[in-house]
């Protein structure tokens, strides 16, 4: 689980995680979370914006006055434009996208996942409680290893 006292202390406080619609072509890679059988540079992006949606809600444990959603700010013409192929729109408007659900004027619901500025279907893995525990054991083991 996400220990964040602070963010607790300060009351309706609010996470906002940068994702990516890829997340819903991803699967994880449990046997392989590092990809090192077999990497793709898609496949890997996609799968760690996967787990990030995966993870969101539990960055705001109940009562603990934070809320945590994930959101795609659209295709940006950032450093990972290259995966996609394509023209993004500038960085500012992806920034935007995020200052909005940081706002308080925002209605956000915990672990809801935007885009384009509204409430969208998540990937099956999100909404799926097996998945969700395999993903903290394996995050668990993970920060394990580099302590």
């Amino acid at each position: 689980m996400f220990d964040a006292p602070a963010l607790s202390a300060a009351g309706d406080a609010r996470i906002v995680n940068v994702s990516s619609s890829l997340h819903r072509t991803a699967s994880m890679n449990w046997s392989d979370p590092h990809r090192v059988k077999k990497y793709s540079r898609v496949a890997a992006y996609a799968q760690s914006q996967l787990a990030l949606t995966m993870a969101t809600a539990d960055m705001a444990p109940a009562g603990s006055g934070i809320t945590a959603v994930s959101l795609n700010p659209g295709l940006c013409d950032t450093a990972l434009l290259p995966l996609y192929g394509r023209v993004g729109a500038p960085a500012a408007e992806g920034a935007a996208a995020v200052v909005r659900l940081c706002l308080p004027e925002a209605v956000v619901a915990n672990g809801a996942y935007f885009d384009g500025g509204v409430i969208a279907p998540t990937a099956q893995a999100v909404q799926e409680e097996r998945s969700l525990k395999r993903l903290a054991k394996l995050a668990d083991q993970l920060v394990g290893r580099a302590v």
